[in-house]
């Protein structure tokens, strides 16, 4: 229990939503501790400290997905052994100078891979708490902060790969990744079903169009599967975009086993009601689905992190990978046709889930609230350098 006044400033990105839900599932859970003597600041760093250069990575980030994998491969896998070599290191120092002393925080939180954050730790003496969670199943050098106090880490194999760089066992903390509250809750499974006339008795495969960043083919892969599948039925999630709505609407119009859905903020009744999901590796959603127990068929992954995720749920037995529609029905269609595979599936997500994980990471971070210095001794030489640059 934090027994003084204290702050925990959270950096996060904007670099898809997974980091912003993960800081959302933090701040929420704090908020239902109820603790009158702890501040919460969150801030998008490198989006406040270069708004437009930012948007400009961010745009190329996002079609990265489509266009420039190859590209994307080069930066991800760049000279993995050279931890403290990163081209964009100093990215958001001047911002971040500012931050601290105007914001004076007893221990900053890292929701999104901050490798300037090592210039503090290591060239200006700063003993300020600092606490990575890292939001993928992979280790990538990015995410190591050098005397960096704990790290949050999805699973007991990624805080091996942490100690063989020689991160303190200590420092670390298998948490799970923090995703929200109520994928931890009961579903009536039956009851979502037949609310949303289908049939609780039918095995559902649940699709998320907004997921592969692509609005062609969904319709061939929907009547592909259910050709081969007869006995199942199809929730397709078509996210923000309106056009693939309105036409696969309008195709499956006629059918009964075919649900069709815009944006939804019913993901979490969704993966509680279907027994197979096909979407992308992102760090987020497949911790939510093992949480959920719902077995994921990965199409096409982008190199990088998610690629590394889908590689990781493969192996573990929580996914198949899919390099192309056609692969990917076929697996649906091996899957669906086999229940006793996807029970096993099933059942070693369940051994493997980390459960309320957010819940345990909060309480961590409390106890290392309790243990941080006073502000002098913490700030090492921030303040000689943040006077020139002040604003």
């Amino acid at each position: 229990m934090v027994t003084q006044t204290k702050k925990i400033l959270i950096l996060t990105g904007s670099f898809g939503n997974g980091h912003l839900q993960v800081t959302q599932s933090i701040v929420n859970q704090f908020q239902k501790m109820d603790l009158d003597n702890l501040e919460i600041i969150e801030h998008d760093l490198f989006m406040e400290a270069h708004p437009i250069v930012t948007t400009i990575c961010k745009k190329w980030y996002i079609n990265s997905f489509k266009y420039f994998r190859n590209t994307y491969k080069q930066f991800y896998y760049s000279r993995p052994d050279k931890l403290d070599k990163c081209f964009y290191k100093y990215y958001g120092l001047n911002k971040l100078l500012n931050l601290l002393m105007r914001e004076k925080p007893d221990l900053i939180l890292l929701t999104f891979p901050t490798p300037v954050m090592s210039v503090l730790t290591e060239q200006f003496n700063m003993n300020i708490p600092v606490a990575t969670v890292m939001t993928d199943y992979r280790l990538h050098k990015n995410w190591i902060t050098p005397h960096s106090e704990r790290y949050y880490l999805a699973t007991e194999d990624t805080k091996k790969e942490f100690e063989s760089i020689g991160i303190p066992s200590d420092a670390i903390k298998v948490t799970g990744i923090p995703i929200a509250d109520k994928f931890e809750d009961d579903i009536d499974q039956a009851q979502w079903l037949a609310h949303n006339q289908l049939n609780p008795d039918k095995p559902t495969i649940l699709m998320s169009a907004g997921a592969f960043g692509v609005s062609k083919g969904f319709d061939e892969m929907i009547t592909s599967i259910l050709e081969r599948s007869p006995q199942s039925q199809i929730v397709m999630i078509c996210g923000k975009s309106k056009e693939l709505k309105r036409s696969l609407s309008a195709k499956f119009k006629d059918y009964d086993n075919v649900l069709i859905l815009g944006y939804t903020n019913y993901m979490n009744e969704w993966m509680a009601s279907s027994q197979l999901m096909i979407t992308k590796p992102g760090g987020i959603t497949i911790s939510e689905a093992l949480t959920r127990k719902i077995p994921m068929v990965f199409l096409n992954p982008v190199p990088g992190q998610e690629l590394e995720n889908a590689i990781y749920f493969q192996e573990k037995g929580f996914g198949r990978i899919a390099d192309t529609p056609e692969e990917a029905i076929d697996v649906v269609s091996s899957l669906t046709n086999h229940p006793e595979t996807l029970a096993h599936m099933t059942e070693a997500m369940r051994k493997a889930k980390v459960p309320y994980s957010t819940y345990k990471l909060c309480r961590d971070l409390l106890d290392l609230l309790n243990q941080s210095a006073q502000y002098q001794e913490m700030y090492g030489k921030v303040p000689l350098y943040a006077k020139f640059l002040l604003k």
